[in-house]
């Protein structure tokens, strides 16, 4: 309640203001807001889900986690194992894994997996800025696996993994996270790329 109430509730407040009247603030307030969006929408689907959680477990039943701090994740892969754990393995199951999976090859699996993301996107609205956050994801997963790929190839190995990498790697997982998040929260596609377009060329000081 506290997530849902205390945090996403109020964080609404001020990401409503500045998304609905975006042509009247400058690069700091736009930014802002779509950091606080990032952090509104998780609040709000993670709590909601942890009172579902806590609810069942009052009848004795176990439900699984659905959120494992998904703005940790070190690579949009590992954001998707982290973020909506139940809706993701649903697509997984019944429309990833039938299109035949990672088991007809590279290209066929971005075709997949492009596939699962823009349905993903039609099915939390049926809107053109919901399957463009879709497709975003999609096409950040699918340059993932293109970069895995050649790795592969070229016998490319990951060592070990410093803190400062682990670190830069969050934060530009975050950013781009928090790009197609833009997408999810405007009314349309136009007032999205309207709303980058004012975040970086009218800058204010607070």
């Amino acid at each position: 309640f506290f997530l849902k109430i205390v945090i996403a509730d109020r964080a609404s407040i001020l990401v409503d203001t500045v998304f609905n009247h975006y042509t009247k603030y400058g690069f700091v307030e736009l930014a802002a807001a779509a950091v606080l969006f990032a952090f509104q929408i998780l609040c709000d689907f993670n709590g909601y889900t942890i009172i579902a959680q806590g609810s069942a477990a009052m009848l004795g039943i176990t439900l699984m986690d659905n959120f494992r701090q998904p703005y940790l994740a070190i690579s949009v892969n590992d954001f998707w194992r982290r973020w909506h754990i139940s809706l993701t393995s649903w697509f997984t199951d019944y429309l990833y894994i039938p299109l035949g999976g990672n088991r007809k090859g590279t290209f066929r699996k971005m075709v997949n997996t492009m596939v699962v993301f823009l349905v993903s996107g039609i099915w939390h609205g049926a809107s053109w800025h919901f399957v463009a956050w879709g497709g975003i994801h999609g096409i950040y997963q699918n340059l993932e696996t293109g970069v895995r790929a050649l790795k592969h190839k070229f016998h490319i190995q990951n060592g070990a993994m410093k803190f400062s990498t682990k670190a830069l790697r969050m934060l530009i997982v975050f950013l781009l996270t928090d790009i197609a998040w833009v997408f999810f929260r405007a009314q349309d596609c136009e007032t999205a790329i309207l709303f980058f377009r004012q975040m970086f060329t009218s800058f204010q000081e607070v």
